[in-house]
């Protein structure tokens, strides 16, 4: 009976087990998918890794139960080590550990004569932020080994001190997470769209019965067969489903000032755009149009120069986020009461802490930030501007993924450091702040896995299925850990065999692009804001706030805010696979208005197939690239 209820609970020592080593393994896949095949799977909001991860699990258990039915591990343990899994990609990888270790390993081996960077800014980084220079010679150049006593002597500080940074902000934020968990959740009852596919593959066996589900799987499966093929075989005839420039097609002007422009059809993609309300997809493909055409006129007639796009981004991002506490803030005040008034009338027994246990773990997670950053060097404008710019940003992507579940959030260089250069001018912000904000750059430069958001998914796919989210929030903590200690060692293992400047990743490159492009030029041009990026923002979070305003008071207006803030930046995410968003928004306009609701919500299966079809197939490209040691199709 103790047995039967912890496997309902999902908690076990088995799914620990079990989790355990799959983090590590994962870590290690998105160390060599990022930097030797350059295959990017975290960037979308469902991660092609955990996936892949979850199917063999939901395979081989099925094989488990013919021979040994008595050893199966029950859906609660299979999405517990699914958790684990999406809590290590949330920090492996092109997410965040390429970023990370690329930049500390980055300023002094390459400092010169020409770029002064030991003038401009070597005093202000703190030697318990980056790793021994000695060690530095083997780590670029390759052929040798993490495991020389002198090599993990040299890197054990830094890979302890920004462990405990990782521990202390995705602590801080799953403490948010409970405190709005219930609003969300309950209140509101929120969609969260991108928890779908995990929950219906462990589930019962209508998922894996459903014929529209194998159609919709058999037709991406084939799209991508036949694509892989044709990649090593050219004379296999293939459909592309991938980025195809047209840009060519507006060569003269004023249109070449459209920039890029590129159309697509991923199928996975118009699978997850058939789960999102069709006015954020019609916001995103229309808007994208919009801001072409604006371009067109603005600098292609009227020879403007730049637009300012991405901080015009930010500024709708860090509206998003403020209209989120804004929704939430009669439930905040509640739950300040009750930590203040354990007699207050507010349930917080079922909640993953009790609220003023999350609201005192808020506090300290809020303050050890503070003290990490004021030992390094920072002051108090960079340390409120850090903290109030990064949790404000995590909490708009939080909204946005439970809300709507769009496919990618991708917000290129939207980082605290940028967003505060924009605003005050780097004169204002200083020169010790500005280096230490690039230090913290990797938490923001891409914004495609925040931990947030799938920390929530996780508290929801919890509730849905009775997993026990009072251990499962120390679950998530452990899987985190153990993440970036895997990931650590993942990338060291491999840079110190190959050497950083060999692979075909970014983990070079992002250094460059931190010190040299960034830092450096903030430092050597301190100057006061340019009006244009002020105007970028303040223009951004007016045109959301518009947005948010017309939406509340007409019920039939077709604009979203959150999707003008997804695709305000010039390129990343929904800008850059717009094409796909529109298919999938008319596929769903047709369904609906041809053949009803209840067509509609049996099609969901077959856009399932679309997304498992799509991710399989690309996964298993992938692996055979790794086995075979031959560059393979990259779906993504």
């Amino acid at each position: 009976m103790r047995n039967a209820q912890r496997r309902e609970s999902g908690i076990t020592f088995r799914a620990m087990v079990i989790g355990s080593v799959l983090v590590v393994v994962n870590a290690y896949w998105l160390t060599v998918t990022s930097e030797l095949t350059v295959s990017l799977l975290t960037f979308i909001s469902l991660f092609f890794n955990a996936v892949f991860t979850l199917f063999v699990l939901v395979i081989g258990n099925g094989l488990v139960k013919r021979a040994f039915p008595n050893h199966t591990l029950s859906a609660q343990e299979l999405l517990v080590i699914y958790i684990m899994v999406v809590m290590v990609s949330t920090v492996g990888g092109h997410t965040l550990m390429t970023f990370l270790i690329g930049i500390i390993a980055h300023p002094f081996r390459f400092a010169t004569a020409e770029n002064e960077w030991a003038d401009l800014f070597w005093r202000y980084i703190p030697s318990w932020f980056v790793p021994s220079q000695s060690v530095l010679n083997d780590y670029f150049e390759g052929e040798s080994t993490l495991y020389d006593s002198q090599n993990l002597r040299g890197w054990i500080v830094p890979i302890l001190v920004w462990t405990s940074f990782i521990a202390i902000i995705w602590f801080t934020l799953l403490c948010i997470n409970v405190i709005i968990r219930a609003q969300w959740t309950q209140q509101e009852k929120l969609a969260y769209p991108i928890i779908q596919l995990p929950v219906r593959m462990t589930t019962g066996s209508a998922f894996w019965k459903n014929r529209a589900m194998w159609l919709g799987f058999g037709i991406a499966a084939t799209i991508e067969l036949f694509a892989g093929l044709n990649h090593l075989f050219p004379q296999v005839p293939a459909v592309n489903v991938r980025f195809h420039t047209i840009s060519n097609l507006f060569s003269e002007k004023p249109w070449n000032a459209m920039g890029w422009v590129s159309i697509s059809a991923f199928p996975f993609i118009i699978g997850l755009t058939f789960f999102i309300p069709l006015d954020l997809s019609f916001t995103a493909w229309v808007l994208y149009v919009v801001k072409k055409i604006e371009r067109v006129i603005r600098i292609g007639m009227l020879g403007e120069g730049e637009l300012y796009f991405t901080e015009r981004a930010g500024g709708a991002w860090m509206t998003v986020g403020v209209l989120a506490l804004w929704s939430t803030r009669r439930h905040l005040l509640n739950v300040w009461r009750k930590a203040l008034d354990a007699n207050t009338p507010i349930d917080d027994s079922r909640e993953p802490m009790r609220y003023r246990t999350a609201l005192i773990g808020t506090i300290v997670g809020l303050v050890g930030i503070s003290v990490f950053s004021a030992q390094a060097g920072m002051s108090f404008i960079g340390i409120a501007g850090f903290i109030v710019i990064y949790f404000v940003l995590s909490l708009g992507v939080t909204r946005v993924r439970a809300e709507l579940g769009p496919p990618s959030h991708e917000i290129l260089y939207l980082d605290p450091g940028r967003m505060l250069v924009s605003s005050f001018g780097p004169r204002r912000i200083g020169s010790a702040n500005l280096t230490l904000l690039s230090f913290y750059y990797w938490l923001n430069r891409l914004n495609t896995a925040p931990p947030m958001p799938n920390q929530l998914e996780a508290f929801k796919i919890a509730e849905r299925t009775r997993i026990d989210h009072k251990r499962l929030i120390w679950v998530m903590m452990f899987a985190t850990i153990l993440g970036t200690l895997a990931s650590f060692w993942g990338y060291l293992h491999l840079l110190y065999k190959v050497g950083a400047e060999s692979v075909a990743g970014y983990v070079v490159g992002i250094g460059q692009e931190t010190f040299g492009w960034r830092l450096q030029t903030w430092l050597t041009y301190a100057e006061s804001p340019e009006n244009g990026m002020v105007q970028g923002l303040g223009i951004g979070a007016i045109i959301t706030c518009g947005l948010y305003f017309l939406r509340r008071q007409f019920f039939w207006w077709p604009f979203s805010p959150v999707g003008y803030a997804m695709i305000a930046h010039p390129s990343g995410g929904l800008s850059d696979y717009w094409f796909s968003i529109f298919l999938g928004w008319l596929i769903k306009v047709i369904i609906v208005t041809q053949f009803g609701l209840k067509f509609n919500q049996r099609a969901g299966f077959f856009f399932l197939g679309l997304i498992l079809g799509d991710y399989i197939s690309a996964i298993g490209w992938s692996i055979v690239g790794l086995v075979f040691n031959v560059q393979t199709y990259v779906l993504w």
